[in-house]
């Protein structure tokens, strides 16, 4: 499909947006538009397709009542040659809203391709370049429907989800922004809101309304040539599955999505429930934290993601499972499948004289889960495991110890290390930042000579963060004290040498 050059005539004969009629469509539009902060921008995803059409053009009429900062948002994905026409007609809509047009362009690895999928790896690519956008307080516009809501929890039904997944998806939701990545605490980072003001309109509704407005299909909104491929599922629902329940239930796609409304509130007080008992089974931080401030340490180094395992075994099986999910959930991890959930329940039954360790991925992050001491310890990495060790491990994800992979680098711990002994005020020119060798002892005051494996065991450091330990050492090889990440110099030799 190529637009035709005489679309900005075509686009004038349609029905002015000062004339556009009340609907439920408008109406919901207005009200997220007043519930939206005056002061932010609303950024409206404009695929060219005639959900976002629509949006962008009832966005464009309701702000006439309830002035925002508006902007249109266009993702060209590079996928098939129709996205050019996709990203012509957005540009024109823009121009005869007036209202302004970013477009981003989409370039898919080739590794999220296979390990996702291209519909998964496109609407995820898609999501991040329409979050690149937008900076703390803003609102991202989505033109989802009544029937892709239906849709939607008929496709999780399929791929066997719990109830987050039957619940769909929510009106609204909170979205990381600025310097939030995936696999970290996204609580300490700038929030955007994501809305679906469309969420309870049917489709046919909207597609009444473009005809009342005079719009017309191949110029004033592009279909796009992929949603008739029934190779993909969501478009073998829509075309061929849809069809026959509303032939014998024609309020099939309302009473989907009605279910869906009731399971978000279910899984609302699911979540409440999820928060209190997380509070519960979680090992405070206060101490480590405070360590941290002392030796002027990154405060994400110092503080530890610990359960305790006492408090967890006090659960019922599936409230551990429904905090476990939580926390993953809440700080933006990858959330383990229910085979390494049930690998993380046998963790909780750990002796406490033994580590075992439970892991998963996803394409971008790697989470690891060690029982000790009769703790549970949460790592996240960056980088997945590698293919290997997940050979080696076996389909369970459980191993007996292990380092964590993708460690910081050697150079990072030393110039750590360099940087606190600095703070303390202690000449750093007779002193060496190493790591501890063979045989390495430390004159503890009133204790005499101790050994530095010993000394690590009694401050509590788990054996897979002992690498992490660097010495400061004299030229004459005496150790003058130990630095560790989450302590700092916690222990200075007695009668150091200045």
């Amino acid at each position: 499909m190529s637009l035709s050059p005489s679309l900005d005539s075509l686009c004038l004969r349609a029905q002015p947006l000062s004339e556009m009629a009340e609907s439920r469509a408008l109406v919901a539009v207005r009200e997220a538009l007043e519930a939206s902060d005056a002061r932010r921008t609303v950024w409206i995803a404009l695929s060219g397709g005639l959900d976002s059409v629509m949006l962008a053009r009832l966005a464009a009429r309701a702000v006439k009542d309830c002035p925002r900062r508006l902007r249109l948002v266009h993702v060209h994905h590079g996928l098939q040659a129709a996205n050019d026409d996709f990203e012509q007609l957005a540009r024109r809509l823009a121009s005869r809203l007036g209202l302004p047009l970013s477009v981003r362009h989409l370039a898919l690895a080739e590794t999220a391709l296979k390990s996702r999928g291209l519909e998964a790896a496109a609407r995820e690519g898609r999501l991040a370049a329409l979050s690149a956008c937008l900076v703390a307080g803003d609102s991202l516009w989505l033109a989802q429907h009544q029937d892709d809501q239906a849709e939607t929890l008929l496709l999780n039904a399929l791929r066997g989800s719990g109830g987050r997944g039957l619940a769909a998806m929510p009106p609204e939701r909170a979205l990381a922004v600025g310097e939030a990545s995936p696999g970290r605490d996204q609580s300490a980072h700038g929030r955007a809101r994501l809305l679906r003001p469309l969420l309870g309109i049917p489709r046919h509704e909207i597609l009444t309304l473009a005809s009342q407005q005079g719009l017309q299909a191949g110029h004033d909104w592009c279909e796009d040539p992929s949603n008739v491929d029934q190779q993909f599922d969501r478009n073998y629902l829509r075309h061929s599955v849809v069809p026959l329940l509303q032939a014998r239930w024609p309020q099939a796609v309302a009473s989907l999505a009605r279910s869906a409304q009731q399971l978000q509130e279910e899984q609302s007080l699911l979540d409440e429930l999820a928060a209190e008992l997380l509070a519960k089974v979680q090992v405070s931080g206060a101490k480590r934290l405070a360590q941290g401030h002392e030796q002027g340490l990154d405060q994400g180094r110092a503080h530890e993601t610990q359960l305790s395992l006492a408090e967890l075994s006090g659960l019922s099986e599936s409230r551990q499972r429904l905090v476990l999910r939580h926390l993953c959930q809440s700080r933006g991890w990858p959330v383990p499948p229910r085979g390494r959930l049930m690998s993380l329940q046998q963790l909780i039954a750990t002796p406490p004289d033994s580590v075992a360790e439970v892991h998963w991925a996803n394409a971008e992050n790697t989470v690891s889960v060690r029982a000790w001491r009769g703790q549970l310890w949460w790592q996240v990495s960056d980088t997945v495991i590698e293919q290997g060790m997940r050979h080696r491990q076996g389909d369970t994800g459980c191993a007996r110890s292990g380092r964590q992979p993708g460690g910081t680098p050697s150079s990072e711990w030393d110039a750590e290390a360099r940087k606190a002994w600095r703070a303390l005020g202690r000449d750093e020119q007779h002193v060496a930042f190493t790591s501890r060798q063979p045989g390495d002892v430390l004159r503890v005051a009133g204790r005499g000579r101790r050994d530095l494996k010993r000394l690590l065991q009694e401050a509590d450091i788990p054996p897979w963060q002992r690498d992490q330990l660097r010495v400061a050492r004299m030229h004459d090889g005496i150790v003058a004290g130990l630095w560790h990440p989450s302590r700092g110099w916690w222990l200075l030799a007695a009668l150091t040498q200045q």
